[in-house]
């Protein structure tokens, strides 16, 4: 959908349905092919993603420094007390939580990565790190080229930052911004979700909280073809759904990765300090209860459509629970919750 918007902004014509079609079955080609090409595409993209970051902090810099429209060098993007409120603050954090979101997804490939589990661990922190200076340090630079800007109008809001671009520079720049970051989110971004996803779903089907069927790998590529045929279904009827409605499904997807981070720290507590016993009582209690008081007041000040909508889904997941658990189906498998432990360890 952010894609679709972005190339709505250069192809104005072209309905951002289309574009959803497109991206999909790009994304889907490439996660069928197989980890490897989809690791080589997300190299590529990577790639070109940095030097168009770099591209930027040149053109924001040099237009800062000649004072273009008023801009000028300050933390007031960053920080401004007039503004600041700790519910604006939580409300603003619920938004964000999709910028960051994909990180968490490199652990769903830690069967497939070549070093073990650990190298899953250490590529999810490194990645958010580096993710958040970028993030952080586009957004500042931006903030500072419109000094007398507190809002965009609805219809601009969603291509802001490209707006931002044409003007320090020119609209052929504006363009090339557009294009780099609707191929970026719409390919790279995505492919790494769909397979995030699909294996998600794999690894849940084969411990038996889903049907059996997801579990089905191909043969010649190794990939769980059914989970990615699955979840590009499930993407194209929600995404020609919301399309044009980024506002609603931003909301919808944070709620529900909140409501998920909430319950991993309860899950941390409950297995490693409760079933385990486990004596760091840093790494199993305090962290993981100051992670949940967190995400507990940034889920309390959601937007209400997303938390009727989240807790609507949630109350699927606790039928889903109640339904396996009748069935005598445990919620973790003694032999994953072993690898689980044996990774912790590591």
């Amino acid at each position: 959908m952010f894609a679709a918007e972005s190339m709505s902004g250069i192809f104005p014509a072209v309905p951002k349905w289309a574009w959803i079609i497109v991206f999909l079955l790009i994304n889907t080609a490439i996660n069928y092919i197989g980890i490897s090409f989809t690791a080589v595409v997300n190299r590529l993209f990577l790639a070109a993603e940095v030097i168009f970051i770099i591209i930027f902090v040149i053109m924001a810099i040099t237009a800062i420094a000649k004072g273009i429209d008023g801009a000028t060098f300050t933390t007031t993007p960053l920080f401004n007390k007039e503004y600041f409120s700790a519910p604006l603050v939580a409300t603003a954090l619920s938004i964000a939580v999709l910028s960051f979101l994909g990180f968490d997804g490199i652990a769903t490939l830690a069967e497939e990565s070549k070093s073990g589990h650990k190298s899953a661990g250490v590529a999810m922190i490194g990645g958010l790190v580096v993710v958040a200076i970028f993030f952080i340090s586009q957004t500042w630079l931006a903030g500072m080229l419109v000094p007398n800007t507190t809002s965009f109008p609805e219809d601009q809001a969603g291509n802001a930052f490209f707006d931002i671009v044409g003007r320090v520079s020119s609209h052929a720049w504006q363009v090339a911004f557009l294009a780099m970051n609707a191929l970026a989110v719409g390919i790279a971004n995505a492919v790494a979700a769909q397979s995030a996803t699909s294996r998600l779903l794999f690894s849940m089907s084969r411990d038996g909280q889903l049907p059996r069927f997801l579990s089905h790998i191909n043969a010649k590529n190794r990939v769980p073809e059914r989970a990615i045929l699955l979840v590009a279904g499930i993407t194209l009827v929600l995404g020609l759904f919301f399309v044009g409605q980024i506002g609603l499904i931003s909301s919808l997807v944070n709620f529900g990765a909140l409501t998920s981070f909430l319950l991993l720290h309860l899950s941390v507590m409950i297995f490693f300090g409760v079933r385990r016993r486990s004596s760091n009582i840093l790494l199993h209690w305090v962290v993981p209860i100051i992670g949940f008081c967190i995400i507990g007041f940034v889920l309390w000040n959601a937007e209400p459509a997303a938390k009727i909508g989240g807790i609507a889904w949630l109350i699927i997941g606790i039928g889903v629970l109640i339904y396996y658990t009748r069935r005598g189906i445990g919620i973790l498998p003694e032999h994953r919750a072993d690898s689980i432990e044996a990774s912790s360890k590591e």
